[in-house]
């Protein structure tokens, strides 16, 4: 009974979150999504001290521990596409390779001239 109570309320403050995002976002009229600005709010409150992580771990554990499963509708809508990533797939293996090659090169290249330094 006390663990029901116990991922009842966890579950409570991450919805209650997520709302006072989608409050905030229609009040305001902001461009920001909603379920972003409630990782935010959730953030600052566990940062802030107001809230301890104590008590999101009965809801989280849960959801992380199957949140693989969030991944498949976007696994199965790239399947869709497999003929544009068929035609394309020198160009996709280039940018996925390339970019992250130069952008690394770039980045020793600057740090061993000594610009930046922390």
């Amino acid at each position: 009974m006390m663990i029901a109570l116990r991922f009842i309320a966890s579950l409570a403050i991450l919805i209650g979150c997520l709302w006072a995002a989608r409050l905030i976002t229609a009040s305001f009229a902001l461009n920001l999504p909603a379920p972003l600005l409630g990782l935010l709010l959730l953030f600052g409150l566990l940062q802030s001290g107001l809230l301890k992580s104590e008590y999101l771990l009965p809801s989280c554990n849960p959801i992380l521990k199957y949140m693989a499963l969030f991944f498949i509708p976007a696994g199965v809508g790239l399947i869709n596409y497999l003929t544009i990533f068929s035609q394309y797939a020198w160009l996709l293996a280039s940018v996925i390779i390339l970019v992250p090659a130069l952008g690394l090169l770039l980045t020793g290249k600057l740090a061993s001239q000594g610009r930046f330094h922390d």
